[in-house]
């Protein structure tokens, strides 16, 4: 793509367009489950009391996600769009940085580009990290391994290290990224072939290394789940069935849409790819990204699409070398039309990404009815009332999708701890496991309900 550089820059302003158009009305309606026990767990009084988050763990251990819920309290308080903002710039700044990467690698400005653009089209995981507050947790992660990714390729080695650190201290997957690093700084296309320097690679053992000891030695002095510790949808397993199960749906959620996006320009050019050494490189990294990034989830009982937000950057920055291998070959009328189809394919996909949305901005909606309701009841409730929400199952967005068993979180949330203890009627999956009860019979209780979409007043 030898066009001038403003002109390339013109050429994805469709995509941020899209991109903008898709999140920005969307982010922000409300707090969804997870959100609650982040904020509520994550406040601190002072600067100095960050330190604090970094000796507690609820079960996972994401000191660096806590932080950024501490702070984004300080900034906004309860303002459940402020959250989502930071969401979606912490979404930009991870394109921003694939595109960096990609640049690194050796991919021309528009190539990289594409990479980018991949992966924020993506609606699997891409969305929910977005959407859903909690998300974070993968836009966190993958900022910082992105992060060190850059700094490898460029050789800086004390930088290499701090960034994996703060990936680990983001999301447990982190935990195999040394490995991918090690990968990267090893392969090399010299002279027309790929080659393996292991002089290079091992140049970042030491500060790779060293992230993974402080990592380990933070999180022994809390109790985070261990494998044999944590509960039984996050043990790993050999389980065939379910490994088969879950490769070919992290395969989906990783890689349809590049893989789509690749064989359309395939199919309106009429050529297939003819990479160089160095684009197999890209290749071969991206593939090793993607592989590992699924190294712990894969065997998972649980399955999300969170957990295909990292390793979807390997694919889109190997659909991206395809499709520049492609346009390379084009002729400059055929580029044209491309350049043209793709700018409308993005703002095509507008609608289709809304319609997916929509489960995200109804249970959020559905939260922020129901807090505004029960802070404004809890008022005028008696001292120490328990609060019972009676729910409408047949709708897809209700309380449970909406907080589930974090209803009680929510509720001493937004009534500073005036209201302790709640409950949900018909009760929310996994509610045992929460630790919730039914208010007593001699317990004082008010009551809301969830009915014809609306938050309203009920009998206890």
């Amino acid at each position: 793509m030898t066009r001038p550089r403003g002109a390339t820059a013109l050429l994805f302003v469709p995509v941020v367009a899209a991109v903008l158009l898709i999140y920005a009305p969307d982010v922000g309606h409300g707090f969804v489950k997870d959100d609650f026990g982040w904020i509520l767990r994550s406040r601190v009084g002072s600067v100095g009391e960050l330190g604090r988050l970094f000796a507690r763990s609820d079960g996972f251990y994401r000191p660096a996600v806590a932080v950024s819920f501490a702070l984004n309290e300080w900034a906004c308080g309860l303002a459940a769009r402020c959250y989502g903002f930071v969401n979606l710039a912490l979404a930009l700044l991870v394109a921003g940085e694939v595109f960096l990467v990609g640049r690194a690698l050796g991919l021309t400005p528009g190539a990289a580009g594409v990479a980018a653009s991949l992966w924020a089209l993506n609606w699997h995981g891409v969305a929910m990290a977005v959407l859903w507050i909690s998300g974070r947790t993968a836009l966190l992660l993958l900022a910082f391994a992105l992060a060190a990714a850059l700094a490898v390729l460029r050789g800086c080695r004390v930088a290499a290290g701090v960034a994996c650190l703060l990936a680990l201290l983001s999301k447990e997957e982190a935990v195999l990224l040394p490995g991918i690093l090690l990968a990267w700084a090893a392969v090399r296309a010299d002279s027309g072939a790929l080659r393996i320097d292991l002089r290079r690679a091992a140049g970042f053992v030491l500060p790779l290394g060293l992230s993974l000891v402080v990592y380990f030695l933070l999180r022994s002095g809390t109790p985070a789940y261990l494998p044999s510790s944590a509960p039984h949808f996050y043990r790993p397993t050999l389980s065939p069935p379910l490994l088969g199960r879950n490769l070919l749906e992290y395969a989906d959620r990783a890689a349809t849409m590049a893989a789509l996006a690749t064989l359309a320009v395939c199919t309106a050019t009429r050529r297939w790819p003819k990479t160089s050494p160095a684009e197999r490189r890209v290749i071969l990294l991206g593939a090793a990204w993607c592989v590992v990034g699924y190294g712990l989830t894969v065997f998972l009982p649980v399955r999300s699409s969170l957990y295909a937000v990292f390793p979807s950057v390997g694919v889109a920055l190997a659909a991206a070398v395809a499709c520049a291998a492609v346009w390379r070959e084009a002729g400059d009328g055929t580029r044209r039309w491309l350049a043209i189809g793709a700018g409308i394919a993005a703002l095509a996909l507008v609608p289709v990404h809304w319609s997916r949305n929509t489960r995200w901005v109804g249970a959020a909606d559905v939260s922020a009815a129901l807090l505004a309701r029960v802070q404004a009841e809890a008022a005028a409730a008696p001292a120490g009332a328990a609060l019972l929400v009676r729910d409408d199952p047949s709708r897809r967005n209700n309380v449970t999708s909406a907080v589930g068993t974090l209803i009680e979180d929510a509720a001493r949330l937004v009534t500073n701890g005036r209201v302790q203890r709640a409950w949900i009627e018909p009760p929310p999956p996994d509610w045992q496991l929460a630790g919730l009860t039914p208010p007593r019979a001699d317990e004082p209780v008010f009551c809301l309900k969830f009915a014809d979409g609306a938050i309203g007043p009920c009998a206890p």
